[in-house]
């Protein structure tokens, strides 16, 4: 398995294979395509492996950065036209959010991620506590994000509630193998991401 996430401002590289599992994480400027083949074959180099070795692929789909989205689904897609029979495992940003809470946080009850989407908007998504997505993603407005009850979290970067996750590539790992044994797969040709909302560009159209 291969998993990458450039969907938020820290981008991560994932490997686990011939029971190697290497790690990485990179800075926001990292998330440009040559940087992460780079960091990619950097790794890979070091461990002894090469892209053949590493199976299916996992891509974090969003919601998120639009241009680090659109890096991380053309990185998967070439890497599935050069290697046949090779799959991606789709994983929503707040869903690994999600998986990173359970661990750090362990919520009692039910809890909601929030994810900065500029603009005065945040992307939203409620779970239980055993981590199911009880609410789909959505946008909310910043005044909104103290209502309700349930637990609250957001990223540790972006620091505007009590409570921040910091997202691992272990996490991102772990997330990737679940959702390969879970068999929410698609082929790389089929890989798609979401946005939610459009981006500062379209919006000024």
């Amino acid at each position: 398995m291969l998993a990458i996430s450039t969907a938020t401002k820290k981008a991560m590289i994932a490997i686990k294979a011939k029971d190697v599992e290497v790690f990485s994480s990179l800075d926001a400027d990292c998330r440009q395509s040559e940087a992460m083949m780079q960091e990619i074959h950097n790794l890979l180099t070091k461990n002894n492996l090469t892209l053949a070795d590493v199976g299916n692929f996992g891509l974090v789909t969003g919601p998120g950065s639009f241009t680090g989205l659109r890096i991380g689904a053309a990185l998967v897609k070439g890497f599935c036209a050069g290697l046949k029979g090779r799959k991606v495992a789709i994983m929503p940003t707040l869903e690994l959010m999600a998986k990173q809470v359970i661990k750090e946080a362990s919520p009692k009850t039910n809890f909601t991620c929030y994810m900065n989407a500029q603009s005065g908007l945040y992307y939203s998504a409620t779970f239980n506590k055993a981590g199911e997505k009880i609410v789909d993603e959505h946008l909310v407005p910043t005044m909104d994000i103290l209502k309700g009850k349930e637990e609250k979290f957001c990223l540790a970067e972006e620091n505007f509630i009590s409570f921040g996750v910091t997202i691992t590539p272990q996490t991102l790992l772990e997330f990737a193998l679940q959702q390969e044994e879970k068999k929410n797969m698609v082929e790389g040709k089929d890989v798609s991401v979401k946005y939610i909302r459009r981006s500062a560009a379209e919006e000024k159209i």
